[in-house]
């Protein structure tokens, strides 16, 4: 109940009927029912259908219920180590070794392509193919490294850094023992605030009756 007017909840009538609200709240609780009809109304219905429900039967397993049930249960050999790891890596449905078929074809196919490849050009050898793959890798990497330095200074990182160690040059050896006395202390204290950050739940948990 937010509001001094408003009608009880639900839920509220559900544990004023069970009788399991505290005291405090029991006690404003029926101070709005002396007030309110239809908030009685709601909890005398409540608690019918509570007794209605305690009044119902209650079935008990029989004494070879257990025996029963464990007759039944078939217990398999634990797997090998091996063996479980292997089933582990393996597709449980129709779908899934579908696509482990494909992704085993594919390799197959690309070769299959590259043999007929060679075979239609009888003056390509595979020693030339691998020094022409080989002189492609080079060079797109090469390519690649080339671009990426070149991104990096554009981005002002290169010059950014360089900055920053000439200003730690300049620092005074005392200045220079206090910032490492702090980033080792800092840098395990931020580690473990943040692994208790990720393993403690944050704030407190209710959970209903």
């Amino acid at each position: 109940m937010h509001e001094a007017d408003a009608h009880l909840s639900d839920w509220t009538l559900d544990l004023l009927a069970e009788g399991s609200l505290s005291h405090a709240e029991r006690t404003q609780a029926e101070a709005h029912l002396r007030a309110c009809a239809p908030c009685a109304g709601e909890l005398d219905a409540a608690r019918a259908v509570m007794a209605a429900l305690s009044s119902l039967p209650r079935f008990e397993p029989s004494p070879r219920f257990a025996e029963a049930v464990m007759a039944r249960v078939v217990l398999q050999p634990a797997a090998a180590p091996a063996e479980a790891r292997v089933r582990r890596w393996l597709p449980r449905t129709v779908r899934g070794w579908m696509a482990m078929g494909v992704l085993s074809v594919a390799p197959m196919a690309s070769m299959a392509a590259l043999l007929a490849w060679l075979l239609s050009h009888p003056l390509v050898s595979p020693g030339a193919l691998l020094g022409m793959s080989g002189r492609w890798v080079r060079d797109t990497g090469w390519s690649l490294l080339a671009r990426g330095a070149e991104a990096l200074v554009r981005s002002g990182v290169w010059q950014w850094a360089a900055d920053t160690f000439r200003g730690v040059g300049t620092l005074s050896p005392q200045q220079l023992a206090a910032a490492a006395l702090v980033l080792a202390i800092a840098v395990p204290a931020s580690g473990w605030a943040m692994a208790r950050l990720l393993r403690t739940p944050m704030g407190g948990m209710t959970h209903a009756h």
